[in-house]
């Protein structure tokens, strides 16, 4: 992965014809959110936003609006995206300290720190207010001194003040909660505008205990470098465009929400814990980065998959051989449905599979099909579940489990059945044979051979 920080994926980006450049003045409530939108639904580029309403600063969104930038983000490509990821996780390395970075140029201490003053963006049309969804939350348990780094939402609730949804058993959320049986406030700090190792090392499906800024450095293929905070016993990357550093409080609430999640649906408003900002500190030209979720698939989406796909690939693979493919479904929010190509050793096999995946992810549905089924493309997936599965034989039903907190159909807190859908072909039995047209590998793409015969015509 060869970007050091957001400017240089940027530049990338721009290069390759990925970046649209918006000119014209736009505005944080709705509008924002609305490009970011359109270029998710319509598999374009990523989106810099030159003049805000309101603001001097730009803001940068769809960074990871489709599949195809988060690979260049990772510099891979999709047959080597999982290996890609798996060889960082073997490589982590400790972030390096260093004395002064880039995210020091400007420092606002106390009452000078005002986050009215940043582009942060409303999404949907019934949130609660202007909420920061793509700042990395850097904690240490206050027990234990373990530190954690991942991406929460947090609502402006005032000048200095943000309210989060960070439950156990969510990394930050167990933090907070420690920190409150203690009677003592929980430093932290949110990381804006990073390197996408950062961002992608983050949805790491890490144990508890590990710090994510280490996957970052196996990503980077060297050490992350980070400083010390201005305000609080942290080190922060050095390289952000922007950090926001402060305390939550241990016996104060205010009201979050509602905010439009990654299932699709709102999550209704009511008392969470709220960060005190003792500080804001940023580079002189700050670009703010914004990431949309909401109904899928959207980049808050595509940035889950590659490494939660890694993460169960490597699970499975190891009890299962004939596993080849795993694809979490934007459809699901990247959880909720969960696909797996496999070549069967055995008969009932893939069942064993599914129940393995069922049990250890979350995951709310999975559907196990066949090596030459495209796990990334649906209508070849529901090909295979309608003529390689017989319903009251192949198809798998549980009783609620414990699962996702944010599915709107869950009976209680994130309780949902599970069900297992096997679509491959019976081990060992005579199949009707696939019919194939022989040397469509060979065809050139039509759709550029057609755009560069219409660009000769004119």
């Amino acid at each position: 992965m060869p970007f050091a920080d957001l400017r240089q994926f940027l530049t990338h980006l721009e290069a390759s014809g990925q970046l649209l450049r918006i000119r014209e003045p736009v505005d944080p409530q709705f509008e924002i959110a609305a490009y970011i939108r359109k270029t998710s639904d319509t598999g374009g580029p990523a989106l810099y936003f030159e003049s805000v309403k309101g603001s001097a600063m730009p803001v940068v969104g769809g960074l990871f609006a489709t599949r195809r930038l988060a690979l260049e983000a990772m510099g891979t490509d999709e047959a080597d995206a999982i290996a890609a990821f798996l060889a960082a996780i073997e490589r982590v390395s400790a972030p390096r300290l260093i004395a002064q970075g880039a995210c020091q140029e400007v420092v606002k201490r106390g009452t000078e720190a005002d986050l009215t003053e940043l582009p942060v963006v409303t999404h949907c049309d019934l949130d609660g207010g202007p909420f920061i969804t793509c700042a990395v939350a850097l904690s240490r348990d206050a027990e234990d001194g373990t530190r954690n780094a991942s991406i929460y939402r947090f609502q402006v609730n005032g000048k200095r003040r943000l309210a989060v949804l960070a439950e156990p058993p969510h990394h930050l959320g167990i933090h907070i909660a420690r920190a409150r049986e203690r009677q003592e406030p929980l430093e932290i700090a949110l990381a804006i505008g990073l390197t996408p190792a950062v961002l992608l090392a983050t949805q790491w499906e890490a144990p508890y205990g590990v710090d994510e800024l280490e996957l970052a450095g196996g990503l980077l293929g060297e050490p992350l470098e980070v400083v010390k905070g201005v305000s609080v016993d942290l080190n922060v990357p050095a390289h952000a465009e922007l950090i926001i550093e402060g305390r939550v409080l241990p016996d104060v609430q205010e009201m979050e929400g509602p905010f439009g999640e990654y299932t699709g649906y709102y999550t209704p408003a009511y008392p969470k814990p709220v960060m005190e900002v003792t500080a804001i500190t940023h580079r002189h030209d700050m670009i703010y980065q914004d990431m949309l979720t909401g109904e899928p698939t959207t980049e808050n989406h595509v940035l889950k998959m590659i490494p939660a796909e890694a993460s169960c690939y490597a699970m499975l693979k190891s009890r299962f051989p004939g596993v080849v493919k795993v694809h979490f479904h934007g459809a699901g929010g990247v959880g909720l449905l969960g696909i797996v190509a496999m070549e069967p050793q055995a008969p009932r096999e893939a069942r064993s599979v599914l129940t393995t995946l069922l049990g250890a992810q979350g995951t709310k549905i999975a559907i196990a099909v066949d090596s030459d089924v495209n796990v990334f493309d649906v209508d070849h997936v529901m090909w295979a579940v309608s003529t390689r599965c017989q319903p009251h034989r192949d198809v798998i039903v549980m009783p609620p489990m414990l699962g996702r907190q944010l599915d709107p159909s869950a009976e209680g807190f994130g309780q949902y059945g599970l069900m297992g859908i096997d679509a491959t072909m019976p081990h060992g039995q005579e199949f009707d044979q696939v019919a194939r047209v022989p040397g469509v590998e060979k065809v050139p793409d039509l759709l550029a051979l057609a755009s560069k015969a219409t660009s000769s015509a004119k």
